[in-house]
């Protein structure tokens, strides 16, 4: 199934046993989301998304900078700790190198970052991050800018419950991935 105009990207392809979850158009403000779910598996989960704020200056000149100097395998501490912002405060960007609280106490990382790196999708370089969060849903998701100055930030992510699951679709995944025709 072709998909249009999710917002920085111009046309995806999702493979035919994905489908597009009703409650998945609405906005709230400027954010919005389109959920895919697996066919019978309606906790695996492909998601298009805008957190409908824009990113601060310092953290937009951080990604265009990690981003235009082409992929890198690994990004490090510091690295991870400037794109804080990029990543969500309370999403995948609360993990174990920005937050020092134990981890499974009540101010611990809400996410187990495993890997970060900067990829090529499509033609262009994005952040890609894959872990963990702590209610067990496997994720691995990739950030990238959009509108003319750069400073949106959408994501693109696969998430599951289950590590079997998140391991067969990610295939399916990286389908998607390179289906992707950026406007």
């Amino acid at each position: 199934m072709q998909e249009s105009n999710i917002g920085a990207i111009g046309f995806v392809e999702l493979p035919g046993r994905w489908s597009d979850t009703a409650a998945s158009t609405g906005r709230v403000g400027l954010a919005w989301e389109r959920v895919f779910n697996l066919r019978g598996q309606d906790r695996v989960e492909i998601i298009f998304k805008y957190r409908g704020v824009p990113i601060d200056e310092a953290s937009r000149k951080v990604l265009n900078f990690l981003t235009a100097q082409g992929p890198c395998p690994s990004l490090d501490r510091e690295q991870i700790l400037a794109l804080h912002t990029v990543l969500g405060v309370a999403t995948v960007g609360d993990n174990q190198f920005t937050n020092d609280n134990q981890p499974g106490s009540l101010e611990g990382p809400r996410f187990h970052l495993a890997q970060a790196s900067v990829d090529t999708v499509s033609g262009r370089n994005v952040l890609r991050v894959q872990g963990r969060f702590v209610n067990n849903l496997f994720y691995d998701g990739i950030f990238y800018t959009a509108g003319k100055d750069g400073r949106v930030v959408e994501e693109l992510f696969l998430q599951s419950p289950e590590i079997a699951d998140f391991e067969t679709i990610k295939e399916d995944y990286q389908t998607i991935l390179d289906s992707i025709v950026w406007r």
